[in-house]
């Protein structure tokens, strides 16, 4: 197998350079994402808090606190939707923005288009559950010490990308993918993402739009190392 390195400089020398030309319109869309998002995520009102407190409340026949108890539960239920499909909104978003990267490094693409969010169902479908996947391997990971979450999470972070590039791809075909690519990256990777959390942090300070800008810088820096490590499955 070959043996290409990540760069962390030339990843983010080229980021920069297809930021300054794209990012403000993909910045602009991350923030459509974000409001939409916000505002499924507040749909419903007060979390239910305590299952006991209805029967105590019944108890004692405080059939108001019953009520008010009963329509908080059902606001929980409400948010909790509102949060999935705001999970889905992010998802959809993230796979057309990864092809729209892929495509525009490639010079598949040659401007931002609506054209890179017409993928197969399936493809939608598989990022998800791919992403699903490595977030639940990043969990526990997490939990078994820091440690090791620092030297899984930077190895499975390009799976969605690589499944986005190969749609034909199987759910743990992508996973091992980039698990591969990453080999001898492990460090290089965990210190790419360093710099764009100082990044993301840097652009929270330069107000709300910064924000948003430095995730296109994010979005185009992970693609750049995709592009660089992806020798390493040849």
């Amino acid at each position: 197998m070959a043996n290409f390195s990540l760069e962390i400089g030339g990843a983010l020398s080229t980021a920069w350079e297809y930021a300054k030309k794209y990012g403000l319109l993909i910045a602009v869309v991350y923030l459509l994402v974000g409001i939409l998002t916000n505002g499924l995520q507040s749909i419903g009102g007060p979390s239910f808090q305590d299952s006991q407190a209805i029967g105590e409340a019944i108890g004692r026949g405080d059939w108001e606190s019953v009520g008010s108890i009963a329509q908080a539960y059902s606001g929980s239920i409400g948010s909790n939707i509102g949060t999935m499909f705001g999970g889905i909104l992010s998802t959809i978003v993230s796979v057309g923005l990864y092809n729209q990267a892929l495509g525009l490094m490639s010079g598949r693409f040659n401007e931002v288009t609506f054209d890179a969010f017409k993928l197969p169902f399936a493809t939608y479908l598989k990022v998800f559950v791919v992403s699903f996947i490595v977030g639940i391997i990043s969990i526990v990971a997490f939990f078994c010490c820091v440690i090791p979450a620092l030297f899984v999470v930077p190895r499975l972070i390009l799976a969605p990308v690589y499944q986005v590039e190969h749609p034909e791809a199987g759910i743990f075909e992508s996973i091992g993918a980039a698990w591969n690519m990453t080999s001898d990256n492990t460090f290089s990777m965990l210190g790419l993402g360093i710099v764009i959390f100082g990044i993301i942090i840097l652009g929270f300070c330069c107000c709300c739009i910064g924000v948003y800008f430095a995730q296109a810088i994010e979005l185009f820096a992970l693609i750049a190392a995709y592009n660089q490590l992806k020798g390493n499955l040849q």
